[in-house]
């Protein structure tokens, strides 16, 4: 990375990684842990953006300028792509790869999302900062058939020579994704970007969706429902979002997101007007 100091994204990914505090040496995996980890408790997923109809450019500077600049929040393909630039500008060896959502448990849903595989030490890893409420806060090793207990989350992996499927055994039983492994190129993941932000049928152009994970804290919005799951007590608590106003202190006070008052606005009534339509 001290090539690069001199280049505009060195000097983005330097401020993105000056935010953190990480004891642990560069190179190491336990860096990558504790870096996913803040990460995810730092910037949150976010759909409002999807929701506006303007295209996300993946272009780093644009990129870094709106997910962590201005924290604006954003989902896998923004976040992933951040953690895979950063990475790599620290000499890791990493490539993204494209995973198939199974959480409706259906089998044939495209390849919608975007991952980090990381191998170290002979070892294959996935990194995945843009999944979530359900996401795992650690680097999960992928080359075998094994589980992977963090808190109360128990991970299964099944690998076959050509995918690795990631689901939870506890506290529920879920099906991840399943990760395709063969070689993916960053115009395959802008295809897949471009479908989920702009395809008029895609789940978050038509949902609102916002979370953060943070020290056993899951909070999450969807549409019109804040949640907040507390895994350390094993409590969980539910509140209707019944104003635009409302909405804002939320992604203030749980989300660290900041969004104008148009965007919101725009979400508030795309959501209600769904809901509507549906219970009509």
């Amino acid at each position: 990375m001290l090539e690069l100091q001199s280049s505009t994204i060195a000097k983005y990914i330097s401020h993105y990684l000056s935010g953190f505090s990480i004891d642990a040496p560069i190179g190491t995996l336990s860096f990558v842990q504790a870096l996913q980890a803040q990460h995810l408790a730092m910037y949150s997923f976010s759909s409002i953006n999807a929701m506006q109809g303007a295209y996300l450019s993946l272009e780093p500077e644009e990129l870094f300028e709106r997910l962590i600049v201005q924290r604006q929040g954003g989902y896998c393909f923004e976040h992933n792509r951040v953690m895979y630039l950063a990475l790599q500008a620290l000499g890791y060896q990493v490539r993204p790869a494209l995973a198939r959502v199974m959480l409706s448990g259906k089998t044939d849903n495209p390849r919608t999302h975007r991952v980090t595989l990381l191998t170290h030490e002979g070892n294959t890893y996935v990194v995945d900062v843009g999944f979530g409420v359900q996401g795992f806060i650690l680097p999960l090793a992928i080359d075998h058939n094994h589980s992977v207990n963090e808190g109360p989350n128990h991970y299964q992996i099944e690998r076959t020579a050509a995918h690795a499927k990631v689901s939870l055994s506890a506290p529920q039983s879920l099906t991840l994704y399943e990760i395709d492994l063969a070689k993916v190129f960053e115009e395959d993941c802008e295809v897949g970007h471009f479908y989920s932000h702009q395809h008029p049928k895609a789940s978050f152009v038509n949902n609102l969706v916002v979370s953060r994970i943070d020290d056993g804290q899951r909070y999450l919005i969807r549409n019109t429902t804040f949640l907040h799951v507390d895994e350390r007590n094993q409590t969980q608590s539910e509140q209707v979002i019944g104003s635009v106003f409302q909405l804002q202190q939320l992604l203030q006070r749980h989300f660290n997101i900041t969004a104008s008052e148009e965007h919101l606005n725009k979400v508030f009534d795309k959501v209600q007007r769904r809901q509507l339509a549906r219970a009509g």
